[in-house]
């Protein structure tokens, strides 16, 4: 600051010399600076005035209830010993959506045990699982094998993935997976790099600057931060004239902003990027936390989804462009191969951007039987397709070499999709549209990730490994959950990009079997998938279906490894399906769950029938105490009795339950089948 004299400007251009100081009696001496002490002091309080503010702001946000924190993970209902996946946990990424994407609901131990074996997945929708979800996802059908391989041991496979996100959740997501100490995590991840939410092309985006979105996301927890983006977001919305979307619209269509990426242009280039950075930092986490990684590359319909939007670049002469392809066409279709792929090549040479070419030049190629260049002409498509859906081949071999730099174990899950599919070349033999896979898909994938993580002894000695056609047999998709999947999938396809834009085609479902009908009401949210699975388990036990009743039974045991009654339920379609041993199982588990009378009458009926006669009446006394009218226990209790010599006790239980039931033809059999009473008398207790 200047302390000197004023100086005044004469007009013309100069500044004159300053004026000395009055010499007389009132000149005065410049003030002493203050002290140190006090400077610094002043300097402090210049700092926190402000940050004060903003604190005492950030209070009061919270304090009126402003706002919101969405932890990943939240204690189950009903079940305290549990957690599982936030249902709102989306809300952190997705701000301009009313239903945000949610993953399955796969609960876990609060505190993890030493008998615990805990892998976390991680990516988008193909990762969850759609259109099937539960027991169609890879997940779930990894866990169910598992299960069957470290008999004893409690799997947990927590499924962490949602649709339309990409790497920035999966990153933001990682301290709060590490923190429930994964024995492993599974990544399946890439197709949503540039649509998914704060992707480069996205509707719900922060811009391209990796390092500004990564900040965010640290921040977002502060009410501060959250108000500011609400508000940035109903900005956007008022210029854009507040559109909302249709009733219909798929939340794929409601995420893209950018609808043409060319192949090398700066936004492409800026995707790639985003996912290399993100990638290395999460495995980077991971490898310090010293947990695992397995990573697969990802696969999508090479063969028959052709490019969503296929452009020409600036200054390609379109004419001859369009001449060139139309005479490739009708060589194609006379049957001239090689005309063909000479006009194809040239329209390649005069445009190498436009993805049709490739792709129709890949469908010659695959019609003559050479599957490997048209292998490589049908991803060339899909490295080119400027809607972009679908992962390029770029992203995979960023998955390779950020997994070797990190020391992760690469899943070739593209290569396995790939073996199973004609000529090498994936299509819809396993894919349902243009990425999502289905059952048989789903199962690869799942078994691509058990023979990785047994090929490095993940978790020590492999007990008893499912061979891969028997794990295929007891996939727990059950008839609605494979119905939800056609139904969604129908939804997704009638709207774009599977149609024209605005167009919408409607699907008036009509049901025509119960099971579709379960499917329906499920669908439109008529019950809950529990009482949906529940009633279908019960119909097929109806029908004398005990495997499709077994398979419902056990996807409640899946979804609900929690509650006893899933396990009971799925013990008593084993006894009526003559399965004794294997219900035994199910009854005990019941039990650890909960000591419910019903399981303990079972539990001792089975002892019973293999004349474990001592320990029978241990468990069908348990359960009287529970039920003590319940006729089946009396009745069975009574014939344990009378089989180990008890005869009083026999007959006082027998006599027990006529008073009840005085026309229960077996218990008058029992009674009169007992010694007389006299001869009771010396019974063995």
């Amino acid at each position: 600051m200047h302390t000197g004299p004023a100086v005044r400007h004469d007009g013309a251009g100069e500044f004159p010399a300053p004026l000395p100081p009055h010499p007389g009696p009132m000149a005065t001496t410049p003030a002493a600076s203050p002290p140190p002490a006090r400077r610094l002091l002043w300097t402090v309080l210049m700092v926190l005035i402000p940050v004060l503010f903003f604190v005492l702001l950030e209070g009061g946000l919270r304090l009126v209830g402003y706002g919101d924190d969405y932890p990943l993970f939240i204690p189950a209902p009903d079940a305290p010993a549990y957690r599982y996946q936030n249902p709102e946990v989306a809300r952190r990424y997705f701000v301009r959506q009313q239903n945000v994407p949610n993953s399955l609901y796969d609960f876990f131990l609060a505190e993890k045990d030493t008998n615990t074996l805990r892998i976390v997945v991680q990516g988008g929708s193909s990762a969850a699982g759609y259109p099937y979800y539960r027991g169609g996802s890879f997940s779930r059908m990894l866990e169910q094998r598992l299960l069957q391989t470290f008999p004893g041991r409690n799997v947990e496979v927590v499924n962490t993935a949602m649709a339309a996100v990409n790497s920035f959740t999966l990153l933001d997501l990682a301290d709060e997976i590490i923190a429930i100490e994964p024995d492993a995590v599974l990544i399946y991840a890439g197709h949503n790099e540039y649509y998914g939410v704060l992707g480069v092309g996205s509707a719900e985006s922060l811009g391209t600057v990796r390092a500004v979105v990564n900040l965010y996301l640290r921040l977002q927890h502060l009410r501060l931060v959250q108000g500011l983006r609400a508000l940035l977001a109903a900005s956007a919305g008022a210029l854009a004239g507040d559109e909302r979307p249709r009733p219909g619209h798929t939340l794929m269509e409601r995420m893209v902003r950018e609808q043409s990426i060319p192949y090398g242009s700066p936004l492409y280039e800026r995707g790639l990027r985003q996912f290399q950075g993100n990638l290395r930092d999460l495995l980077a986490r991971y490898r310090d936390a010293g947990i695992p990684v397995y990573i697969g590359t990802v696969a999508s319909n090479e063969r028959d989804h052709p490019p969503f939007i296929s452009g020409l670049a600036e200054g390609t002469p379109a004419d001859r462009w369009e001449a060139l392809m139309q005479d490739a066409r009708r060589a194609a279709a006379a049957g001239d191969t090689a005309r063909a792929l000479a006009r194809y090549d040239e329209a390649i040479a005069l445009d190498s951007l436009a993805a049709e070419a490739f792709y129709r030049k890949a469908q010659v190629l695959d019609a003559a039987g050479r599957y490997a260049e048209a292998r490589a002409a049908y991803r060339a498509a899909i490295d080119r397709d400027q809607l972009r859906f679908r992962a390029p081949e770029a992203i995979n071999a960023i998955i390779r070499a950020e997994a070797a730099r990190a020391g992760a174990v690469v899943v070739e899950t593209q290569a396995a999709l790939a073996a199973a599919s004609p000529g090498g070349i994936i299509g819809h033999n396993l894919m349902l549209e243009h990425l999502h896979p289905n059952v048989d898909g789903y199962f690869l994938i799942a078994d691509a990730f058990y023979e990785a993580l047994r090929a490095e002894s993940a978790f020590g000695v492999w007990p008893a490994p499912v061979p891969a056609d028997l794990a295929r047999q007891e996939v727990l998709l059950t008839a609605v959950d494979s119905l939800m999947g056609v139904y969604r999938i129908r939804q997704l396809m009638n709207n774009w990009p599977f149609q024209p834009p605005g167009v919408t085609r409607r699907d008036t479902l009509r049901p025509t079997t119960p099971v579709e009908q379960l499917a329906v009401a499920l669908l439109r949210d008529q019950r809950s998938w529990g009482e949906t699975i529940t009633l279908l388990r019960q119909y097929y036990e109806q029908q004398g279906d005990y495997r499709r009743a077994l398979q419902a039974a056990l996807a409640l045991v899946q979804e609900y490894p929690f509650a006893a009654a899933p396990y009971l339920d799925a013990g008593n379609v084993l006894v009526k399906a003559g399965r004794y041993d294997e219900a035994l199982s199910y009854f005990l588990a019941a039990h650890d769950r909960e000591p419910l009378p019903a399981a303990q009458r079972m539990i001792g009926s089975i002892l019973l029938r293999r004349g474990e006669r001592a320990a029978a009446i241990g468990w069908l006394e348990r359960s009287l105490q529970g039920e003590p009218d319940h006729p089946q226990t009396l009745y069975n209790l009574a014939g344990a009795y009378a089989l180990e010599g008890r005869f009083a006790e026999a007959r006082r239980t027998v006599i027990r339950l006529l008073e009840r039931q005085p026309d229960h033809a077996d218990a008058r059999r029992l009674l009169g089948s007992l010694p007389p009473e006299a001869d009771g008398e010396g019974n063995r207790e």
